[in-house]
């Protein structure tokens, strides 16, 4: 009986001890579509959406690049004119007004060109060898900041001896105004797309939950086509308008229309 008795009872803690854990994993198994039932409720609404807004202003500065290309066949010479006509270049810009801190030096370089036919001689004379030359770029960055001098700070500099002018491009020192202009646009337009959206599915716009900015065009210098005649006058320009693109990605909450 005793031995029964023994044999019995580690069968009886196990079979109680199952259950337990059999009574505890349905417990569970109950607790979780309650749980889930309730993630809807506890999960914000929300949209995300992306306003642009663009400003515009007259430039008031501009950048132009100005080039002395020389040859000669011997590069002693052919270094010596290009210096000499570069510095009648720079002292004419400073005649027209032009700091010696805008003028700064971008490109400079020598090459020699491969050997090219030399003039026919005249008859009876013989026939010189053919020869090659050296190829001196000297070129300079002008900030201009009048702009209504550019015209004639080009014919001056075309004037001096430059032979080679490279794009012309206009810009703007301080673009903050034009950034903050076009940044309010945009989150106008943020809002607005978001109170569109809102609408067609009966919902109202709540508070922003995040916020990115963006740009499309960087503020600052950009280039513009200008119509350029090399006449007495001077060149003719045409500075036209910069824009300047904001974007705003704003994630606003969303809430259930309120009752009539």
């Amino acid at each position: 009986m005793l031995h029964a008795i023994k044999n019995a009872t580690p069968r009886s803690s196990t079979w109680i001890a199952a259950g337990v854990i059999a009574t505890f994993v349905l417990a569970l198994a109950g607790a979780i579509p309650a749980a889930r039932a309730q993630d809807p409720d506890q999960t914000a609404r929300t949209i995300q959406v992306t306003g642009t807004g663009s400003a515009s202003g007259s430039p008031d500065v501009v950048l132009v690049q100005l080039g002395v290309q020389l040859f000669a066949t011997d590069l002693g010479q052919a270094l010596s004119d290009a210096n000499a006509t570069m510095d009648a270049v720079i002292a004419a810009l400073a005649e027209q007004g032009i700091a010696a801190e805008d003028i700064r030096t971008t490109n400079f370089n020598i090459y020699q060109e491969g050997s090219y036919p030399p003039p026919q001689p005249m008859e009876g004379e013989q026939q010189p060898e053919t020869q090659s030359r050296y190829v001196v770029n000297n070129v300079v960055e002008v900030k201009v900041r009048d702009l209504s001098q550019i015209s004639a700070v080009l014919q001056a500099a075309l004037d001096a001896g430059a032979n080679n002018v490279y794009g012309l491009t206009f810009g703007l020192e301080d673009a903050a105004a034009l950034e903050a202009e076009a940044r309010t646009l945009a989150v106008e337009d943020a809002r607005a797309r978001a109170q569109a959206l809102a609408d067609a599915f009966g919902l109202q716009v709540g508070d922003p939950i995040s916020i990115r900015e963006g740009s499309q065009d960087q503020p600052g210098f950009r280039a513009f086509d200008a119509a350029a005649g090399l006449g007495g006058a001077g060149p003719v320009i045409s500075e036209g308008q910069l824009a300047v693109t904001m974007q705003v990605t704003v994630v606003f909450e969303m809430a259930s229309a309120a009752a009539p």
